[in-house]
């Protein structure tokens, strides 16, 4: 006879309730145990005793965590599921009283990063990327797993709530004694930020079961040498765990990985390939799924790429060392069932540009985790970035840049990302980017280099290329842009600001032209704009729109009828729509305003407006321009 067990559990796999069943529970059966159990997760093992872990997220939701996994495995996703979704919370079902287990892993004192080294990549990752960031005076406190490293202000160091008197929204920057830099918000509580990171540390980096049992052999083995009289009985231990094993459990992490990467794809994919970039300082992921013929982006979301930055570190005890890039690609055969291809890419080959990242990043890396080869490419790759760049004539002021040798951003820090005046502060309204930009540094020709959402982003004034899609600016047609902050209820706060950022940029038909899409999102109530997005909108103004908005006049002053954001229709007489209906002159129109990401068009006189239009909407950014120009 076929039975199941199916256990309600804590975190740490301890057992709360069980029972035996004689088929497959399905979700309702297992909600239904877990709620009864008022516990976080359930595991239910199969004849061939394959776990299946089910978890209930932050919003009270059940689901699949892993499926078919060994016991370890099934530890491991329990302990990354509830670092995403409940970790900071007394959850039901938590350990409450006998803390959680990440809270006790600490990092070796003989491993521990020099402050001047953590403040010394905090500043190369300010200047990289060209972050409107003090790079002198910084200061590093020591936390548990690194360094807090920010620009100091004066405060009552005797308050404990003295961080309310910080500059809210101002970037502190968190270092790991690996090397890992996590930018977050002084609006958020250090002590909450310093101990998710700690978190996220301890589970990367977490011994396996069996080294834990053996290090608390050990311990215990020493408090009793300790108290004998004699002499100390243990000269040595060692623990040593077979390379075999390293490799199993590095391997088995593999299945909850494609599992979870499997669930960002749109219904009924037939396919997808993710390919994983990463050192210990920087990450690249990218994601495609197919549905016949129809391929679909997707972005790699932070809880996943924690998942396999924990898979990566378990490789890195393999002789081999850890890869540089993990590729997975999934195909679903008719009758075949799923086929999962997976591949470690030690460097044999260089890398595709989207997938190659900054030389100081791999430097990093081989520090972190020493090898006993490097790729020859990768050592040039390295060595070259330690050669100065040669230099180039700028072109004439005013003059428009054509193929002409582009400097790096790391080179040219600030000019392509100054915030034009359109740009809110920290402190401003970030949804009204409107007004005009300022200029960048004459003989300067703005450049970007960086990621965005684990994704590489590049743009110049000819080219934007966000991943595997590119485009033109001379072949845009419409673009739209948004900063959006939404309240949500998660873990570690009563309340949780999550900031959104999109700039997007196309050809018409808006819905099946090409198009580029990119995205930024950061937490905190005051979090500041990502330099990346004020690039591209320093960009657009100056590049793009100008052109984009002579071309719209020139067409409406010929007699012909233009429309923008969706519907909005401009001509020689006024401005009409067909959604709400309507048809004004020129004479009986306000100018346009501009309030929380919304252009709102009134008649004179009329409080309501007749039309409203975000500008998520396509040229919509335009219309106010349009409005000036076209009215008499």
């Amino acid at each position: 006879m076929t039975y199941y067990i199916m256990a309600a559990t804590n975190v740490g796999g301890e057992v709360l309730d069980e029972r035996t069943v004689l088929a497959v529970p399905d979700l309702v059966e297992v909600t239904a145990f877990g709620d009864e159990s008022r516990t976080n997760y359930v595991s239910v093992v199969d004849e061939r005793d394959l776990t299946t872990v089910y978890g209930r997220d932050a919003g009270g939701a059940w689901s699949v965590v892993a499926a078919g996994v060994d016991d370890e495995t099934a530890e491991e996703v329990r302990l990354w599921f509830d670092l995403t979704q409940h970790y900071g919370f007394q959850t039901p079902g938590s350990d409450a009283e006998t803390g959680h287990p990440l809270d006790g892993v600490s990092t070796p004192e003989d491993e521990q990063m020099p402050a001047e080294r953590a403040i010394r990549l905090v500043v190369e990752r300010i200047q990289a990327r060209g972050l409107d960031y003090p790079v002198q005076g910084l200061v590093a406190d020591r936390f548990k797993a690194g360094w807090s490293v920010y620009a100091p202000v004066d405060i009552d160091d005797s308050d404990p709530m003295a961080f309310r008197d910080m500059p809210v929204g101002r970037s502190v920057f968190l270092v790991s004694d690996a090397g890992r830099i996590k930018e977050t918000s002084s609006s958020i509580p250090p002590p909450a930020a310093e101990g998710m990171f700690t978190a996220e540390e301890a589970y990367v980096r977490r011994p396996l079961a069996g080294e834990n049992s053996m290090a608390d052999l050990w311990n215990e083995a020493m408090r009793l040498d300790s108290a004998s009289d004699g002499p100390l009985a243990i000269a040595s231990f060692t623990i040593d765990t077979p390379d075999e094993a390293i490799a199993e459990r590095a391997s088995a992490l593999l299945a909850p990985i494609t599992q979870q990467v499997a669930q960002l794809g749109p219904p009924g994919w037939d396919r997808f390939s993710a390919v994983f970039s990463f050192t210990v300082g920087a990450e690249v992921a990218q994601l495609q799924f197919w549905s016949g013929n129809q391929v679909t982006d997707a972005r790699v979301p932070e809880q996943i790429a924690l998942l396999v930055r924990r898979q990566r570190h378990l490789a890195a005890r393999m002789p081999a060392g850890p890869w540089w890039r993990l590729l997975l690609s999934v195909n679903i055969g008719a009758g075949t069932g799923a086929q999962l291809s997976t591949d470690y890419d030690y460097g044999d080959r260089p890398f595709p540009d989207d997938h190659l990242l900054a030389a100081d990043h791999y430097r990093d890396d081989l520090a972190a985790y020493p090898r006993p080869h490097t790729p020859a490419w990768l050592t040039e790759h390295i060595a070259n970035a330690d050669k100065p760049a040669p230099r180039t004539t700028p072109p004439a002021t005013g003059a428009k840049p054509q193929n002409q040798p582009l400097p790096s951003q790391a080179s040219d820090a600030r000019p392509a990302a100054v915030a034009p005046h359109n740009i809110a502060s920290p402190s401003g309204d970030p949804s009204n980017p409107m007004a005009s930009p300022r200029p960048s540094r004459p003989g300067t020709v703005p450049r970007l280099d960086t990621t965005a959402d684990w994704t590489r982003l590049q743009a110049d004034p000819q080219t934007i290329t966000y991943g595997k899609k590119s485009i033109a600016l001379d072949q845009v047609e419409w673009v739209s842009y948004t900063a959006t902050q939404v309240a949500e209820k998660r873990f570690l706060f009563p309340t949780f600001y999550q900031n959104y950022w999109t700039f997007h940029v196309g050809q018409y038909p808006y819905y099946s032209g090409h198009k580029v899409a990119v995205s930024f999102s950061k937490g905190g109530r005051h979090a500041e704009q990502p330099q990346g997005w004020t690039f591209l909108i320093n960009l657009s103004k100056q590049y793009l729109e100008p052109r984009l908005l002579d071309d719209l006049i020139t067409r409406v002053r010929r007699g012909e009828t233009i429309t923008v954001a969706g519907s909005v229709e401009f001509s020689q007489d006024g401005i009409a729509c067909t959604k709400p209906r309507f048809s004004l002159p020129w004479a009986s129109i306000s100018p346009p305003t501009l309030h929380n990401g919304i252009v709102s068009i009134h008649q004179t006189g009329v409080e309501k407006p007749v039309v409203t239009a975000p500008l998520s909407h396509p040229n919509a950014v335009l219309i106010p321009d349009l409005f000036n120009a076209l009215a008499p």
